[in-house]
């Protein structure tokens, strides 16, 4: 019996799939095996697992597995970031400052003069972050009611602690307000955490 050339290829190429579906499995039960003997030490777990706290919430459970090269390696690019936007943002304003002109039409220079204040004022988001450090992180992600609370937020949190921008007070202030925030069952109930409750109400 003679075999039709394109019966010839389907065969060759679910061969192929096969074969490959098989290697893939293989080095996946691998994978599997080798994070199972260390997953009791997160710190030994490859970085995209880590990661994978982060994904689901616990920002701070991510923080705490990465090593002392990990936490470097993305403080340190984490500020480098802002200050190449520092940098662009700080020569925009002044492009764009520099382009003001009083023209008869008060209306259309006062919306371009508000948009240029707009674009002054947001360049002073990219500064001090240079000041934190790796302890600031961990000491700030120590404490379990912290975990939950995004990157991003404490950055700026401790930016603003480092600098001497907000007192003590406010400092409080705020950071009471966000783990009430991210503690909320109501506003996240798919990842709600224990923490921070609601008061009860008074009698």
């Amino acid at each position: 019996m003679t075999l039709n050339p394109v019966r010839i290829g389907s065969l060759r190429t679910a061969m192929c799939l096969c074969f490959l579906a098989a290697l893939l499995l293989g080095h996946a039960q691998a994978q599997s095996q080798t994070t199972a003997k260390g997953d009791m030490n997160p710190k030994t777990w490859p970085y995209n697992e880590k990661s994978m706290a982060r994904v689901f919430g616990n920002v701070g459970g991510w923080w705490s597995f990465m090593n002392e090269n990990e936490k470097s390696a993305f403080l340190d690019g984490y500020q480098i970031a802002m200050r190449q936007s520092l940098s662009q943002n700080e020569h925009l304003c002044k492009v764009v400052k520099n382009g003001l002109v009083p023209t008869s039409d008060q209306k259309a220079f006062d919306k371009e003069m508000d948009s240029a204040l707009l674009l002054c004022l947001l360049s002073s988001s990219f500064k001090g972050f240079e000041k934190i450090t790796i302890k600031d992180l961990d000491d700030f992600y120590s404490d379990p009611i912290d975990q939950p609370i995004s990157l991003e937020w404490s950055m700026r949190y401790l930016r603003d602690k480092a600098s001497g921008s907000k007192t003590e007070g406010q400092l409080l202030d705020v950071l009471k307000a966000e783990q009430k925030d991210v503690h909320d069952c109501r506003k996240y109930p798919n990842i709600c955490k224990l923490g921070v409750k609601e008061s009860p109400p008074s009698q």
